[in-house]
């Protein structure tokens, strides 16, 4: 048996779907981790999401774009231009895909394995034992009866930072945005959630770059999110899976087992990306 985690999907259902044959995937013995952002931007989300929930042995964290399917597909937010979300919206399986998606987690911890995956990523001020108690708290909610209220009220960069007074859903918003937006912040937490590439904004660090060299349990951590680092964090227990498929570079997966990068082009034309940058 060996486990694959794949950087950010967003429909680029063709590209899953090689990258997996590559690795001679077996879904019967074999163990699938995706770091988030499995829909939106790429042509092919109804079937990426179908083929997911057909899956055996698949382990799902939501990211940013997940959770806005979710409000856009509850009526609580309207799509954006750029949202190709028209098969989900449209598709007679959309109660149950709505139902399958609200109940994954934004945080999954394997100790045996010693692997911790995430969307976006983890701020040094949280223990792993915090995060996991904290991501519970947006669980709690967002598998409960009131969660479209939680999608209404997620929009938003603040709080910036956080604090154990927090509470409602400025609480909630500034757990949500640590583990499905963050890129940026500084020692002490506060987040820059404006900046997108590789121009640090001053006074900010990556996330990664706060944590130290040896983290909780020797532990390694996954994300997705930041296309921009190309896959590449310096760093050998935080590492990045994103290496932007959807901007016509690669879908990547990495096997657990032996740390092994498997990557496949992506089929994304350049007329793709300009539309999506609105060009």
């Amino acid at each position: 048996m060996n486990t694959y985690a794949i950087g950010d999907i967003q429909g680029c259902f063709s590209e899953f779907v090689a990258l997996l044959e590559k690795v001679s995937f077996d879904k019967e013995d074999d163990q699938l981790w995706l770091v988030g952002d499995l829909v939106n931007r790429g042509p092919q989300n109804l079937e990426t999401i179908l083929f997911l929930k057909s899956l055996p042995n698949v382990t799902c964290v939501l990211g940013n774009h997940d959770l806005h399917f979710l409000a856009v597909a509850t009526g609580v937010h309207k799509a954006s231009k750029s949202d190709t979300l028209h098969d989900l919206l449209a598709s007679p399986e959309l109660p149950e895909i709505i139902e399958w998606l609200r109940h994954l987690p934004l945080i999954h911890l394997n100790p045996s394995q010693r692997y911790l995956m995430v969307h976006a990523g983890l701020p040094s001020i949280w223990s792993t034992a915090e995060a996991l108690g904290y991501a519970d708290e947006v669980h709690a909610v967002l598998r409960g009866e009131n969660y479209q209220t939680f999608l209404n009220a997620m929009y938003g960069n603040q709080p910036a930072i956080w604090s154990s007074n927090l509470k409602g859903m400025d609480r909630l918003r500034v757990i949500t945005n640590y583990l499905t937006r963050l890129r940026y912040c500084k020692v002490d937490g506060e987040m820059d959630l404006i900046h997108k590439d590789q121009v640090i904004p001053l006074g900010f660090d990556a996330w990664f770059d706060h944590h130290p060299e040896v983290l909780e349990n020797d532990m390694t951590i996954l994300f997705g999110h930041w296309a921009a680092l190309q896959g590449v964090t310096g760093r050998k227990n935080i590492l990045a899976l994103d290496t932007g498929c959807l901007w016509g570079r690669e879908l990547t997966a990495l096997r657990l087992e032996d740390k092994q990068f498997f990557s496949v082009p992506s089929q994304q034309t350049l007329a793709k990306f300009n539309e999506l940058k609105g060009v």
